[in-house]
């Protein structure tokens, strides 16, 4: 029987302090070079790690994995190894019960590292890195700091159980409501509208995801009220706004199943009209992966949307299968490019090759491009240099409730006059 090599408990002098819980971390080193090891281990060490196993090859890191004593947090695996490379490992770990976390580490170019981190996710792994070597303490640090955050894919799932019946109870009172995440100027910083997005409060269940209720709304046909609701109270926030001499946009979420309800559009100029708010300040942002349920109905609402003053968005854009032919039919004002080539685009070549094509597609088109999920520096430094006309993510604000965005607007128009500084 194979024992695992472990340097577990070892302490290294003058070590930096590491986050609270790292120690407790029990990782797998998984590499077929001795030296290579080494550095992983001194790195793993210097950021904290107490508990690290050493596997040399892709079978002894299989056995390793098959053991649920060891109980495993992450693995730290090579990518290509003479027996078996990581992607084999990634099919192996995909079958067990609670598989650990991974991250990748190789010498290969970032394509290859992309694309096996694109594998490990589609077999339902949590990936929380890729590193090219050598393994670096900082890496390392940044990898693990990746480990507490909330996994992209749990935005459509919860553990909350909710019924449509809840749903029924939350419409008819007061527990949906609209957050607002900013949308900027790339130019000059300037804000130039929000994106409304539902929350619901519940008294007992507290914050639900709309990842969960907005699948129940759709399946249950409350998704029109729900949508109705949300686009009531955006506009009366509009209205608020414009009254406090603030004039600004707001987009909300036009579900693809509602494409079937011909009084749409009259319903619609109805509210704006009732809040006193003029259309052209109202996007409606359509999903492209849900165009189209029944094409005829779909192109005669957009259009008569269109006609009535609403400027028409399509988001997610480069996730649907038929993406230049929405274009040609469709009047879209706007082109909200998808997180998927935004966040990382400046080290991904082929999500910045995908960014920039639809930037200047948009621009070729007279559309307003909006990149969504930018959360970094770096993101923001592409989207700019790619010709992108706005910018949304976690870097300029999370989403917020209506009453927090005077005190946002007075610490960014302070801070951020001008675009930030991209040294």
């Amino acid at each position: 029987m194979i024992e695992p090599k472990t340097t577990s408990q070892i302490a290294a002098p003058n070590e930096p302090e590491s986050e609270p819980g790292i120690d407790r971390l029990r990782i797998l080193l998984v590499d077929h070079n001795a030296f290579a090891r080494s550095v992983g281990r001194r790195a793993l060490h210097s950021a904290g790690i107490r508990s690290i196993l050493e596997a040399t090859s892709g079978r002894e890191a299989i056995e390793f994995l098959g053991r649920s004593v060891l109980a495993l947090d992450i693995v730290f695996c090579d990518l290509m190894m003479p027996d078996m490379d990581g992607i084999q490992i990634v099919r192996h770990m995909a079958t067990l019960t609670a598989p650990p976390a991974i991250v990748f580490v190789s010498g290969v170019n970032e394509v290859l590292l992309s694309a096996a981190e694109n594998t490990a996710r589609a077999r339902g792994l949590r990936v929380i890195g890729a590193i090219e070597k050598p393994l670096t303490h900082e890496a390392v640090r940044r990898a693990l700091a990746r480990l507490g955050e909330k996994p992209a894919s749990d935005g459509s799932r919860s553990a909350i159980d909710v019924t449509p019946e809840d749903l029924e109870v939350a419409l008819a009172g007061d527990q949906l409501r609209p957050d607002f995440q900013p949308k900027v100027s790339l130019a000059d910083g300037s804000v130039v509208g929000f994106e409304a997005l539902a929350r619901w409060q519940h008294p007992n269940k507290g914050l639900i995801s709309p990842g969960t209720f907005i699948p129940i709304a759709e399946q249950s046909g409350q998704i029109s009220a729900l949508t109705d609701q949300i686009m009531m109270l955006s506009l009366k926030q509009c209205a608020a706004w414009c009254d406090a001499g603030m004039r600004t946009k707001v987009s909300v979420n036009l579900s693809a199943h509602m494409l079937v309800d011909l009084n749409l559009p009259d319903r619609m100029a109805h509210e704006a009209d009732r809040f006193r708010v003029d259309p052209s300040q109202v996007i409606l942002e359509i999903t492209e992966s849900g165009l189209f349920r029944d094409d005829a109905n779909a192109l005669d609402i957009l259009a008569r949307l269109h006609m009535k003053g609403f400027p028409l968005s399509i988001d997610d854009f480069g996730t649907g299968y038929s993406s230049m032919e929405q274009l040609r039919r469709i009047p879209f004002a706007e082109m909200k490019i998808d997180r998927a080539f935004v966040c990382g685009a400046g080290k991904n070549a082929k999500s910045h090759a995908i960014l920039e094509s639809s930037a200047i597609l948009g621009r070729s088109l007279q559309m307003t491009v909006v990149a969504e999920g930018i959360e970094t520096q770096e993101d923001w430094n592409a989207v700019h240099g790619a010709g992108v006309d706005l910018a949304q993510g976690y870097f300029i604000a999370r989403p917020m409730a209506a009453e927090q965005i005077p005190v946002w607007l007075a610490q960014w128009s302070s801070q951020h006059s001008a675009q930030p500084d991209a040294s």
